[in-house]
């Protein structure tokens, strides 16, 4: 249900609370004439809800005009003794409060309305709002006009009696359920990007791609705890876990947790999977109902099963979320393996809590359809907004951005899955993993990210069929969630992106022997996977081929590092910066050579590190990178990464889509000479690294 407060722009149109709203009235002068029907309909993305919704007729408290009832059949009978509308507008109040109002011609009916309050002393506050006419005009210029049975005809929508409210409301509704797709195959995803499309629709323009109106300062945000974005469960884990025998006593298991001081107790071995949990909850219920003789009954008897666990390098937000979302106080905390390094309560991070408002929680975990996974993901960038207001730098909050989008990866698995169970596709015929490759891999995505992944499976090369399904019902899912098919093809959807171990071994090597430059884009992304659903060894065992196999192989690094020069830094005569209406790209010619230098030299030393601080860390303790050039380097990404991540929300606040592309025009002197003389540096250093690099 929403809040009340209007949805912010960033909003996923699959995921956004819209009100379709039709009105009939007793002429066409918003301010004189009276509204005598109202239909509203409400929706959620695409969905069409069976309520609220409102068929009301309204008392006009005027004669009806003949010229109006011979159009919508409204006459002064059928108005004699309903409401008039002072009555029916708290339930119209209510129903648009915190949503978007979509309609038809919806700036006549917003209109229409504002004076009707005005005249019965009613507050009134236009609404955000979206015209399907505007849209479809922007995506279909070559309509003959933009009238409803237009619109309806070419989206083949059947509507009811013309001119009843309600009839005329569902039929712009199911045109704005059809259009969403079209509005995301033109990359028109959120409510400010639409909004900005319909606003040049109706002026008769539309943008130049990546054009950006001016900026304007963001508004206050509320305040976040940013410790919680910034530190992992390894953080706080602060002694090894406690295991008890489940053939062991609940005495013995009490005993054990008083005389250690915890609120709960593993069950099983330690060098294993935990068996079960037992918590001091579980004791507190036992003694309650007094069922059971504690000398007498054993821990597996009692004891939770199966353990909710959390990896060591999830961030702590996440942590917290799943606890509330579970209502548990006690989360175990595993390694790769799935064997416990501690278990971590509610105490332990009790003063770094934050209301839910605040937090992106663990919401995804439990979404269930499309529409959830994009009302979850539309949250992050309002996050990110407030992780920025609280000081945290782009690299910081890339890594929280980086969590949601493994973690909107690996539930576009779990409910393909479902559904491929559903529709009795049959289990998976061997283990498999899903990988996220590029930015979201090293941890360094912001908020423009598309798909990068990937699918490795243990099972024969004809058990393709049964993955290629899962890689095509991860992909639909991602899209319609909010994250784009990547241009590039990179997803387990494609054939080339999906295999067997023996496959993707073999496929590697053709790379390292037989790779062009122009191949080097897509595959050195490879490099940076990360596993994030099902069998993580089978993907942690790959990542460690792959690079083992890439740092025996001198003349790929060699190719790898040719392309690596061939990014220079947008630097023009007497190095200033090198604008394109009026901005500069930041990733070409900024972060895509520094996350290149870093990946190149740490394969180039073996190591495994996917973080690009990380590989440069590894490559200067190996010799191969000064450790002031280390430094230099990984500085100039971090604030590269905080310009970018501003400007982005900024241009998420206009209704423009998110890029790499920095405006500098505007920006004061200072700020536009730091930012060149930093890409002087990260020119020259480059320029003294060809050799190291290289070879």
């Amino acid at each position: 249900m929403p809040n009340g407060l209007p949805p912010p722009s960033h909003t996923a149109l699959a995921a956004l609370p819209v009100v379709v709203l039709d009105l009939e009235t007793t002429g066409l002068d918003v301010r004189r004439d009276r509204v005598v029907q109202i239909g509203a309909i409400a929706m959620l993305g695409q969905r069409i809800l069976e309520e609220p919704r409102i068929e009301q007729l309204v008392n006009p408290g005027i004669p009806m005009p003949a010229v109006a009832e011979r159009i919508h059949g409204i006459g002064d009978a059928a108005l004699a003794g309903v409401p008039d509308f002072a009555v029916v507008y708290p339930t119209l109040h209510a129903m648009l409060a915190g949503r978007v109002v979509v309609g038809h011609n919806v700036a006549f009916d917003l209109a229409v309305l504002r004076h009707e309050a005005a005249r019965a002393g009613l507050a009134w506050h236009d609404p955000p709002a979206l015209d399907v006419a505007m849209l479809v005009g922007a995506l279909q210029p070559a309509l003959p006009d933009l009238g409803l049975e237009t619109i309806a005809s070419d989206f083949e929508v059947q509507i009811g009696r013309r001119h009843s409210a309600l009839a005329d409301s569902l039929a712009a509704a199911e045109v704005f359920a059809r259009l969403i797709p079209q509005l995301r195959e033109a990359d028109v995803r959120t409510l400010g990007e639409a909004q900005l499309l319909a606003g040049q629709a109706e002026a008769g323009w539309y943008a130049v791609p990546g054009e950006a109106p001016s900026a304007r300062p963001t508004l206050p945000v509320a305040r976040i705890d940013s410790y919680l974005y910034e530190r992992r469960l390894q953080d706080l884990i602060g002694r090894p876990p406690l295991f008890i025998s489940g053939d062991a006593t609940l005495r013995d298991a009490i005993r054990e947790m008083h005389a250690q001081r915890v609120g709960a107790i593993l069950v099983g071995r330690s060098e294993a999977q935990p068996e079960g949990i037992l918590t001091e909850r579980d004791v507190l219920r036992e003694t309650a109902q007094a069922r059971l003789d504690f000398d007498r009954t054993p821990v597996h008897e009692v004891m939770t099963t199966p353990v909710e666990t959390m990896a060591v390098d999830e961030l702590v937000y996440r942590a917290l979320g799943r606890m509330d979302r579970l209502g548990f106080r006690h989360l175990c905390v595993v390694d790769a393996r799935g064997i416990a390094q501690g278990v971590l309560s509610q105490r332990d991070v009790l003063h770094h809590r934050v209301s839910a408002a605040m937090v992106l929680g663990d919401a995804l975990q439990a979404a269930d359809d499309v529409a959830s996974m994009a009302a979850s993901h539309s949250q992050v960038p309002e996050v990110a907004r407030r992780l920025v207001a609280e000081g945290m730098g782009g690299i910081e909050v890339a890594g929280v951005v980086s969590h949601e989008v493994r973690a909107l990866t690996a539930r576009a698995a779990d409910l393909t899955l479902a559904r491929m169970a559903a529709e009795g596709r049959g289990a998976a015929p061997a283990d498999w993993c899903v990988l996220v490759l590029g930015s979201g891999g090293r941890g360094e995505s912001l908020l423009v990210a598309d798909q990068d992944n990937a699918i490795v499976h243990d099972g024969r090369p004809e058990d393709d069929a049964w993955f290629a399904e899962l890689g095509a019902g991860i992909a639909t899912l991602l899209d319609e969630a909010g994250i784009p098919r990547c241009k590039g093809g990179v997803m387990g959807a494609n054939a080339e992106w999906r295999g067997t171990r023996d496959q993707w071994r073999q496929r590697v090597d053709g790379w390292l022997q037989r790779a062009t430059p122009d191949d080097l884009m897509n595959i050195d992304i490879f490099f940076d996977l990360m596993p994030v659903a099902g069998d993580a060894q089978l993907g942690h065992q790959l990542h460690a081929e792959v690079v083992a196999a890439a740092s025996r192989t001198p003349p790929f690094l060699a190719l790898l590092a040719e392309w690596v020069g061939g990014l220079r830094p947008p630097l023009g005569m007497f190095g200033v910066l090198r604008t394109k209406e009026g901005r500069v790209d930041l990733k070409r010619g900024g972060l895509m050579p520094i996350v290149s230098i870093g990946r190149t030299l740490a394969l180039r030393v073996g190591s495994t590190a996917r973080a690009t601080p990380d590989r440069l860390r590894d490559a200067a303790a190996a010799g191969r990178l000064a450790e002031s050039d280390a430094t230099t380097l990984a500085s100039i990404h971090a604030d590269l990464m905080t310009r970018v991540l501003r400007q982005q929300l900024i241009d998420l606040e206009e209704g423009v889509r998110p890029s790499s592309r920095v405006a500098v025009n505007g920006q004061p002197r200072n700020a536009v000479r730091s930012l060149a003389r930093q890409l002087r540096t990260l020119d020259e250093i480059m320029n003294g690294l060809r050799s190291s690099v290289a070879g």
